[in-house]
């Protein structure tokens, strides 16, 4: 049964989104949209969530709840940093040096912080941003990027890629941080019948396929010693390291 965090917005190409959840849902899954989740405790052997259309229980949990990590697990709160981080798009031509054809998916450490980015493939231009920014509180509205911030990002790309053009468009948005920039995949520390899943750093929708299968070996406490670098327990004091 798919219960979303609070406030929690479809971010990404939606055909993509919709597909995985077509999928989920032809597989047997319930995906209750849009449906705020505000609270959870391990009752015997499974779980509880609240929501605002009530109670559901189940035997295993994951959450997956992007900013709203910090407050649903608040014995990882002191661990985690929700940032509001700002994106951009530059003109490129697709068909140059900017596009996927002399161009990949690229970061590079700048003083500045990470600079990241993607070459101009689907005609809006090069994508990039900065993964430094304000802490912020996902409840508290999000405003546009400022003058000041994109000017910051534009001097970070012309030095890194002078051949981008002016900004063209810009969007923010929220990355939930850990001190290490890890993901977190494994079980709520002291809570075996929970899983958490955070992919941190602004990484995960890359690597949603990988992470979902991942999560589905847990669930099925199939044995993932792979993931033990991951493991939110990493973050509490005798944690795994």
């Amino acid at each position: 049964q798919g219960v979303r965090g609070p406030a929690a917005v479809r971010v990404g190409r939606p055909d993509l989104l919709g597909s995985q959840l077509a999928l989920a849902e032809r597989a047997g899954a319930t995906v209750a949209d849009r449906t705020r989740a505000t609270a959870w405790h391990p009752d015997g052997d499974g779980v509880v969530v609240r929501t605002a259309d009530g109670e559901v229980r189940a035997r295993r949990l994951v959450l997956c709840a992007g900013p709203w990590t910090p407050n649903l697990v608040p014995s990882l709160t002191a661990h985690l940093t929700v940032t509001r981080i700002v994106n951009a798009y530059f003109a490129a031509d697709p068909a140059g040096p900017l596009g996927p054809g002399g161009l990949g998916s690229f970061s590079v450490e700048l003083p500045e912080g990470l600079l990241y980015g993607f070459p101009a493939a689907d005609g809006r231009g090069l994508k990039a941003g900065l993964d430094s920014g304000p802490a912020w509180d996902p409840e508290a509205a999000r405003p546009a990027a400022t003058d000041a911030e994109l000017a910051l990002l534009a001097r970070a790309v012309k030095r890194v890629l002078p051949g981008a053009g002016p900004v063209t468009e810009s969007l923010t948005c929220l990355y939930t941080m850990t001190p290490d920039r890890r993901f977190l995949v494994g079980e709520v520390p002291g809570v075996p019948q929970a899983l958490l899943v955070s992919a941190c750093s602004g990484h995960g929708f890359k690597f949603g396929p990988a992470i979902g299968a991942a999560l589905a070996d847990l669930v099925c406490e199939l044995p993932r010693p792979d993931l033990d670098f991951l493991s939110p327990a990493r973050l509490v004091p005798g944690g795994v390291r």
